[in-house]
């Protein structure tokens, strides 16, 4: 028999978990409110397509995680460490991410400057941080596994989560509700690969780890499942204010939230649903460099 997930704060787990809801929430209720129902959905561009367009897909995606049958694996993380350890690290990881946001959205987001501060504190505090901290844990604990059990890998396993990022992929690039996508402007495409891949590591590989790999599996087991997802989509949508933003900040807030909050939600349940790394980090960088965006790119 499985062994079940126990929660160690469940009451702030329910708390944290209501909270960020009425946050979602009042995103959403806001930016209609206030008629603003078309939002800017990438840094790179500055087109706007209507809110229900971003968050559809996501929810969609949802569904999908919660109705296909997959059997979960055993995936009893830090259910051995001691309860102050793992409140420690969460907390640090924690204030980290906030330290993060914080750092960005109190600087000119203009210029080259702005990249290289981005870049710096981007690897100081969602890098270097964790680093040092689980390098500390592990010389304490003499390296003891995080996991408790793992079962044999099977082909549906696989099959579950492909299904998922394929209809993603559908609704998000290629159905009628697709976010537009622009022709690549003649320039050095070896250069804008190379450029591409940094950013993939940057961005999808660096945030996915941070996120959801190490916060969110740590507050899973504080919190619970979802008041885990709920708090971490909300603290990975704040700071892309620092690079979308219009000077608005009540829009800009609602927002980020309305959009990356609510994809946040959806790569939080990959995550929590599968524990493979590589289907959130593909999603990501599909978010960042979309299918028709790559393949101009290969076949320019």
């Amino acid at each position: 028999m499985n062994q079940q997930l126990k929660v160690m704060f469940p009451a702030w787990g329910k708390a944290t978990g209501l909270l960020c809801i009425l946050i979602i929430f009042a995103a959403v209720l806001w930016l209609v409110w206030t008629g603003n129902l078309n939002i800017r959905y990438t840094a790179d561009r500055e087109e706007v397509i209507p809110i229900w367009h971003s968050m559809l897909p996501a929810f969609l995606g949802i569904f999908l995680i919660r109705i296909i049958p997959y059997k979960s694996q055993d995936h009893l993380y830090f259910q051995q460490i001691d309860y102050q350890h793992l409140v420690v690290q969460s907390i640090v990881l924690l204030l980290s991410g906030v330290l993060f946001t914080v750092s960005l959205i109190t600087i000119d987001p203009q210029g080259l400057h702005f990249q290289l501060y981005y870049l710096a504190f981007k690897l100081t505090t969602l890098l270097f941080i964790p680093l040092i901290l689980l390098l500390i844990y592990r010389k304490i604990t003499g390296g003891q596994q995080d996991m408790i059990s793992k079962k044999p890998r099977s082909r549906g396993h696989v099959i579950a989560p492909l299904i998922v990022i394929v209809v993603w992929c559908y609704l998000k690039f290629y159905s009628p509700i697709a976010q537009p996508e622009g022709a690549i402007e003649a320039t050095n495409m070896s250069e804008l690969l190379f450029l591409v891949l940094i950013g993939f590591m940057i961005n999808s590989v660096l945030e996915e780890v941070f996120y959801r790999v190490w916060l969110q599996t740590r507050l899973e087991t504080l919190l619970g499942r979802w008041a885990a997802i709920l708090l971490v989509s909300i603290l990975w949508s704040i700071w892309h204010v620092a690079i979308q933003g219009s000077g608005q900040w009540d829009m800009d807030v609602a927002t980020v939230i309305a959009n990356h909050g609510v994809t946040g939600l959806f790569l939080g349940y990959l995550w929590s649903r599968y524990r493979k790394v590589w289907v959130i980090i593909l999603i990501h960088g599909l978010l960042n460099a979309s299918p028709y965006f790559l393949l101009q790119i290969l076949f320019h």
